[in-house]
């Protein structure tokens, strides 16, 4: 897997994480939730470019993060 693919895959589960952050919170912004919502967006359209099949690209998800995980 390349690079380029890890470092999307991470920054799509980042987003996630500051989105979910976002709604946690009493009175989320919803402007930056957009802005959010949008960039992860972007990020899986990529990903998509590399793995037009789903399922693919999830198995390569997996193997990364396991990888992040013995590190």
């Amino acid at each position: 897997m390349t690079q380029l693919i890890e470092r999307l895959i991470a920054a799509h589960r980042l987003l996630n994480r500051e989105i979910r952050r976002e709604l946690a919170r009493r009175n989320p912004d919803r402007f930056r939730l957009t802005r959010l919502k949008k960039e992860r967006l972007a990020i899986k359209d990529r990903l998509f470019r590399h793995f037009p099949d789903a399922s693919e690209m999830r198995r390569a998800a997996r193997v990364m993060l396991r990888r992040a995980r013995t590190a």
